[in-house]
């Protein structure tokens, strides 16, 4: 696994079903877990260099789902993005997906593996090849925004 930043200090407390919002924002919102939410953090401070507002959400478990604060972020953002280094299909994309759709029909773009055959490679040649990067991020909130 790739080294990644860490987003919390020692004082945080992980809690089993419960997402986190590190950033705020009013115009999209993003929700990440594992390594791709400090892509995610990375992608929205840029985005907000161009008047873009991106909230971004940590969802540290994707069962059970905070619904509560996926649906909080529904209805104050615009779109709603999920990233996960993980096929879109049954992961935390799937499970926003599912969940919006019967309580409040929302826009959501799954950001992750499309459904394809996986390949091997190099961890960061990986998540470039399938836009799990920053940039990768960011050129789906503006097409979709």
């Amino acid at each position: 696994r790739l080294a990644t930043p860490d987003i919390f200090d020692e004082n945080y407390k992980f809690e089993i079903g419960k997402g986190v919002e590190v950033v705020s924002g009013t115009d999209a919102t993003i929700i990440a877990t594992g390594m791709l939410v400090n892509e995610a953090i990375e992608a929205s401070k840029e985005l907000s260099k161009e008047g873009i507002s991106v909230r971004v959400i940590n969802m540290g478990t994707i069962k059970p789902l905070d619904k509560e604060i996926v649906l909080k972020a529904s209805k104050e953002t615009k779109v709603i993005f999920t990233a996960e280094e993980h096929s879109i299909i049954g992961g935390l994309g799937g499970a926003v997906a599912e969940y919006l759709s019967e309580v409040n029909p929302s826009k959501v773009v799954r950001i992750g593996v499309e459904d394809r055959f996986g390949q091997s490679g190099k961890g960061a040649e990986l998540l470039e090849k399938y836009g799990l990067t920053k940039e990768g991020i960011i050129k789906k909130v503006k097409e979709n925004l």
